[in-house]
């Protein structure tokens, strides 16, 4: 998932609140915690890094119950935010998009194909294919 830059606080946002939902141990909203990320990368390091949270809290999602998953996606919809369900959809993509290329240029795009096949969200031609472009990512 691209994140381009008119639409990243929008999607730090999202991030934040459904973080709170999905994994609620794991508590980032503190302001300060926010201003010392940014201080210390750049906008487009700041933008990797929100796309692989995203990626992450994605997979993360699958892992809970189609209740639990309705409840958060219902929470989000009533604060006007971007659901889990339309997350996983445009994590989804990415995923299709990087295994139709059949190559990877950044880790970002690996570490999202082992998210994937350590969830084990891929059909076998899929898995198969993840697998051989993390093996030959970076030779």
């Amino acid at each position: 998932m691209t994140i381009q830059a008119t639409e990243f606080d929008y999607l730090l946002k999202v991030f934040l609140r459904l973080s709170a939902l999905v994994t609620p141990q794991l508590d980032m909203s503190d302001p300060t915690y926010i201003e010392n990320w940014r201080s210390k990368f750049t906008p487009s390091q700041q933008r990797r890094g929100l796309e692989s949270a995203l990626g992450d809290l994605a997979e993360d999602g699958f892992e809970l119950s189609l209740e639990e998953r309705r409840k958060i996606d219902e929470t989000m919809r009533s604060e006007g935010l971007m659901t889990l369900s339309e997350l996983q959809v445009r994590h989804g993509k990415r995923i299709k998009r990087l295994l139709k290329k059949k190559k990877l240029v950044h880790e970002e795009d690996a570490i999202a194909l082992k998210g994937m096949l350590d969830f084990d969200l891929l059909d076998d031609q899929e898995a198969e294919i993840a697998t051989r472009l993390i093996d030959t990512f970076g030779s």
